[in-house]
């Protein structure tokens, strides 16, 4: 796995410091825990990270991982170019104005217009209308393990599929320490379909820094052909803590303890150039709405 870093930090109109990573994601048999894409680390109202990536024939998952650095509600965001919700999290003013409106005027009418939605919402799959045919899966690192706390594909009500609803609500209470998040198509996925997507990750309700990774396709995924042996160049570990991590991730923290909240996400940012035309380009496509929308 390889990545492109700059280290030139942009600020908006707004005061908001964006930056850009690119890697290169690794063939499906390499796919683990150990080989996680690092998205770095985020904390409350700080730091808003997305990435930008496809799942294809070639490439069945992906899975990312990120530190959250303080406790609070957790939002994560996943939506691919067959979603018919652009907006998952947030409504334009005028959407927001006329949503007021109407409960100011109707109240009784808006009332029973937010129960059959959350009625219709509740009988759909969690990621039916923002990423179809793809599911989430989330997972805490304890006592040095891989936990599963939230399923997108879990039974109704059980507690994956009841905590997976409030991270897409923003309304999961997490608490600081190491996740993965994995990315996958479900059963009924056409296989030889590519499914662009953009995840976002986003902890309180705002943020200062905007940060974006993106994902150019495997090798596997290039020359259209599915490994079988893995990639030796990829076993090299570290750990860290109890947790663990790639060499890479080990020396991004160290040095991220020397020199501090400055350096969020030292392993920085990229260059959209890097990514590949197709499926690649049709996720950047994808991203640009989504940042339009936010």
């Amino acid at each position: 796995m390889t990545s492109s870093i700059s280290s030139v930090t942009n600020k908006d109109e707004n005061g908001i410091s964006s930056w850009e990573k690119s890697v290169t994601d690794v063939n499906n048999i390499d796919e683990s825990f150990a080989n996680a894409r690092d998205l770095g680390y985020t904390r409350l109202n700080y730091a808003r990270v997305t990435t930008v990536a496809s799942l294809g024939k070639y490439n069945e998952r992906d899975i990312y991982k990120i530190q959250l650095q303080s406790n609070g509600n957790l939002s994560i965001s996943l939506r691919n170019t067959a979603g018919s919700d652009e907006k998952v999290l947030d409504l334009s003013q005028y959407e927001q104005y006329l949503e007021d409106l109407k409960k100011q005027l109707d109240p009784e009418g808006y009332a029973e217009e937010q129960a059959a939605k959350e009625k219709e919402l509740a009988e759909m799959d969690l990621l039916e209308t923002t990423a179809p045919n793809m599911t989430l899966k989330v997972y805490m690192v304890k006592n040095g393990k891989q936990v599963l706390i939230a399923d997108s594909s879990a039974e109704k009500g059980s507690d994956e599929y009841e905590n997976m609803s409030a991270i897409l609500k923003g309304e999961y209470k997490a608490t600081k320490g190491y996740y993965y998040i994995e990315v996958g198509k479900t059963e009924n996925a056409d296989s030889s379909e590519d499914y662009p997507y953009a995840m976002q990750v986003l902890q309180g309700t705002k943020y200062k820094h905007d940060y974006v990774m993106t994902q150019a396709d495997s090798a596997d995924t290039t020359n259209k052909e599915i490994s079988t042996t893995q990639d030796s160049s990829l076993s090299s570990t570290s750990t860290y803590g109890t947790t663990t991590i790639s060499a890479a991730y080990a020396a991004q923290i160290q040095a991220i303890s020397y020199d501090g909240a400055a350096n969020m996400l030292a392993a920085g940012y990229t260059n959209m150039a890097n990514i590949k035309a197709g499926s690649s380009s049709a996720a950047v496509k994808l991203f640009s709405t989504i940042l339009n929308n936010s």
